[in-house]
């Protein structure tokens, strides 16, 4: 039973880091998702990228739901992006409301995949 929960787990975070992939084919629902206009060639060029970026990521968390090997290493990788994000977001003056959404959401994935880790080596024992 546990292991049907973390695949779960992991499935759902992994589906919330697909959905900003969208801003690679379509870069203006980056207004929709984080309130910044990607009118500028240079921001666009690093939101697309991003968006690649987080769908990766995304890929790699489904798949790790199915082959536990791999589990660790790869939440641990979406760990250290997410804090990363969460301490840009909070050391950074000015920052709109809408990436702060998005730390919001980001915090409750951290919970998520904690939960996970937990079970997973709860699991293995």
């Amino acid at each position: 039973m546990t292991h049907w929960i973390v695949t779960a787990l992991l499935v759902l975070v992994g589906v919330l880091n697909l959905a900003p992939g969208i801003v690679f084919f379509s870069p203006e629902r980056s207004v929709s998702l984080y309130a910044i206009d990607l009118s500028g060639p240079d921001l666009a060029v690093v939101m697309r990228h991003r968006a690649v970026m987080l769908a990766l990521l995304g890929a790699g968390l489904i798949y790790a739901a199915f082959r536990k090997e791999i589990l660790v290493p790869v939440v641990i990788a979406a760990l250290i992006g997410k804090i990363s994000f969460l301490f840009l977001v909070f050391s950074t003056a000015g920052v709109n409301a809408e990436l702060v959404r998005v730390a919001i959401f980001d915090i409750g994935a951290i919970v998520v995949l904690l939960i996970a880790l937990a079970l997973h080596f709860s699991a293995g024992r």
